[in-house]
């Protein structure tokens, strides 16, 4: 393994340690299989940070730092570089393998300044994961932004970390992502009183999209505009290889500052495809809701969106007891029994 150590200090710090490994890795000193260890110092990392290599990483804060000691931070967005992977603060490319981060906080600072809320403009992921064959492995972690903080492709595992943004801020084309014991929080929109949306599922067409197991949703509460837990674009159909709207709540607390229909498509107006079952679609079970004074309830399934689904207890012990059974198919199948 190599291991390097880095710190805010050095301009550019993060990205400098890159450009050795990949130096290294072209003179043939390490192979491209060499698992590499970078372990970041407290502090501010004011830089736009890529990543593509072969190489398995490992990303995390030194030992007894936590998210709020080490946070790589910076303004990007659609208007200043075209691209998912271009305007995120901290983006991995088609050619990753295995990716391990832990214990640190990725911020963009990006404030949106478009009246319109699906304005590309104002685009600005925290994280991309633009890949499809590797394994994106995030445990402890920080992302925050405001539109789009998580861009995700196949095959993605939060573990207690905390998400934030204000409009459709976990998205994207996946196979399978879990969020497991993870905060999802939709803060107030930097432009006044606007709806908010945490998840917009692109998945997959057949495929588990996005599962929250035991997650915590929370919301800072508008004047008059309303949260959803879940947002469409109507763009899913049958013969769609992807944009399927596929997540799944297992588990989960949600705060009553959400609207109780979980999942907005414009007063039917767009269709939301497929309609929820048990392995795809929008599903839930044992949903509770929180108080703004902390009283925890069975959370009433009835007025839930007309395509969604409310799994049974078989449905349950089936397919989502456990991260095995929500894993197992995936590359995570051989290390969900090591965490």
């Amino acid at each position: 393994m190599l291991e390097l150590n880095v710190n805010a200090r050095s301009p550019a710090a993060i990205n400098t340690a890159f450009k050795k490994i990949k130096e290294m890795v072209t003179s043939g000193a390490v192979s491209k299989t060499t698992p590499v260890h970078i372990l970041l110092e407290p502090g501010s990392y004011r830089e736009i940070v890529k990543y593509n290599m072969s190489n398995p990483l490992v990303m995390e804060g030194v030992s007894g730092a936590g998210p709020q000691d080490c946070v790589i931070q910076a303004d990007n967005c659609e208007s200043f570089n075209k691209g998912a992977e271009n305007r995120s603060i901290l983006s991995f490319g088609p050619n990753c393998t295995n990716i391990t981060l832990k214990n640190f906080s990725v911020t963009n600072a990006h404030l949106k300044n478009s009246a319109d809320t699906n304005a590309l403009s104002d685009s600005a992921e925290a994280l991309s994961w633009n890949n499809t064959t590797g394994t994106l492995f995030a445990e402890n972690m920080h992302f925050e932004g405001r539109k789009n903080t998580l861009g995700l492709k196949g095959f993605s595992w939060f573990l207690n970390s905390y998400v934030s943004g204000d409009v459709d801020f976990i998205y994207g084309e996946c196979d399978t992502a879990l969020f497991e014991d993870c905060e999802i929080h939709v803060r107030e929109d930097n432009r006044g009183d606007f709806d908010g949306y945490a998840v917009k599922s692109n998945a997959l067409a057949e495929k588990s999209g996005f599962v929250f197991l035991s997650c915590r949703f929370t919301a800072e509460k508008r004047r008059k505009s309303s949260v959803y837990v879940y947002r469409t674009e109507g763009r899913g159909s049958s013969a769609s290889p992807k944009n399927w709207d596929s997540a799944a709540f297992i588990n989960c607390y949600i705060s009553d500052v959400f609207d109780p229909e979980l999942a907005w498509d414009d007063d039917m107006s767009i269709q939301i495809y497929p309609r929820g079952n048990a392995k795809n679609g929008i599903r839930e079970y044992n949903t509770r809701v929180v108080t703004k004074s902390g009283k925890v309830s069975e959370d009433d399934t009835s007025r839930r969106n007309i395509r969604s689904y409310t799994m049974t207890e078989d449905d349950y012990f089936r397919g989502y007891a456990s991260r095995y059974l929500i894993l197992h198919d995936t590359p995570f199948a051989v290390i969900t029994q090591d965490i």
